[in-house]
C-alpha cells in the first residue's frame, strides 16, 4: 500500500513549522541555505549524505517525524507547537462532540478560555468574551473559535456559531498580520477552514440554510494592501508549483454577488 495522498492541512501545518524557525534562524543569522540548515540541526559529519530535507519541508512535501521535530524544537523553541498545535488534527478529523470539544479547549491557553469554560464545563458567555478571544489573532484563538462555532451547531445555537464565523473570518488578516510563520501556509489553512464554517439563515419551518464563506473575496475587499500583497503573492507562487498548484482552487465569479449581500 502506497503512502497516502498529502492534504492541505498536511502543507499547512508543515510549512507553518518551517517559516516559524526558518524566520528564527533568519533573525539570528543563522541561515544561509537549506544545506547548511541541515547541517545546524543534525550536525553531520563529512560523510553525512544530505537528504534535502528542510528543502521539502519548505514546500510542505514531507511531514518531519517525531525525532526530527524534537530536534529542531531544541534550537527553536516553540516550533513544534505550531506541528503538533491541536487545530490541525481536528479540522481533519471534524469531531465535535462535547468532550472532545472541552478536552481541546482545556489544552489551550488559559487567556483564551477562561471566560467561556471552567472545571471542565462551557460556562455562560457572551458575545464581548468571543471578540475578547478573536483580539489574539493567533492559532489558539482561531481554534477556539472554530470549537465554538461547531459547538453551536451541535446544540442548534445558531447565534453563536454565526457569531463565531463572523469572528473567525474578521480574525484571519489579524492572524496574518502577528504571526509571519502564515504568511505562505495560509493560502491551504484558509481553504481548509473556509470548507468546514459557514452561517446559517433560518427560514421558515425549512431546513437551515448554510451559507459559505470566501475568505479571498473578504481579502479583496477587506484586507490592507501590505497584508494582502503578502497573500496573493503567497498563493500565485503556489498556483505555479508543480507539486502545490492542484491544492489552489480556480476563482469562482459566482460568490461576488454573495459577499455584496453578506458584507457590503
Amino acid at each position: 500500500m502506497g503512502r497516502p495522498r498529502r492534504t492541505r492541512l498536511d502543507f499547512a501545518k508543515t510549512i507553518s513549522w518551517y517559516d516559524f524557525f526558518y524566520n528564527q534562524l533568519v533573525s539570528f543569522g543563522k541561515y544561509k541555505n537549506d544545506y547548511d540548515m541541515e547541517k545546524f540541526f543534525y550536525g553531520y559529519h563529512k560523510d553525512y549524505k544530505v537528504q534535502n530535507l528542510f528543502t521539502k519541508y519548505k514546500c510542505g512535501l514531507s511531514t518531519p517525524q517525531k525525532y526530527q521535530i524534537n530536534n529542531v524544537e531544541s534550537k527553536c523553541i516553540g516550533s513544534s507547537n505550531i506541528i503538533n498545535h491541536p487545530l490541525w488534527k481536528i479540522l481533519k478529523y471534524q469531531t465535535f462532540d462535547e468532550d472532545l470539544i472541552l478536552s481541546v479547549l482545556a489544552t489551550l491557553p488559559h487567556h483564551i478560555v477562561e471566560f467561556i469554560s471552567s472545571n471542565g464545563r462551557i460556562k455562560d458567555f457572551d458575545k464581548s468574551c468571543l471578540k475578547h478571544i478573536a483580539s489574539y489573532g493567533s492559532l489558539d484563538s482561531l481554534c477556539a473559535l472554530y470549537l465554538l462555532h461547531h459547538w453551536g451547531v451541535t446544540i442548534n445555537s445558531a447565534a453563536l456559531s454565526n457569531d463565531c464565523c463572523s469572528l473567525l473570518i474578521n480574525s484571519l488578516e489579524l492572524l496574518l498580520k502577528r504571526n509571519p510563520h502564515f504568511h505562505r501556509s495560509h493560502v491551504f489553512l484558509f481553504d481548509e477552514l473556509c470548507d468546514q464554517i459557514f452561517l446559517i439563515e433560518l427560514k421558515g419551518y425549512s431546513r437551515p440554510l448554510k451559507i459559505k464563506l470566501n475568505w479571498r473575496e473578504y481579502r479583496r475587499k477587506n484586507w490592507s494592501s501590505e497584508v494582502k500583497e503578502i497573500s496573493t503573492k503567497a498563493e500565485a507562487d503556489f498556483r505555479i508549483h508543480p507539486k502545490l498548484q492542484d491544492f489552489i482552487p480556480s476563482t469562482d465569479p459566482n460568490l461576488e454577488e454573495l459577499y455584496k449581500k453578506l458584507f457590503v
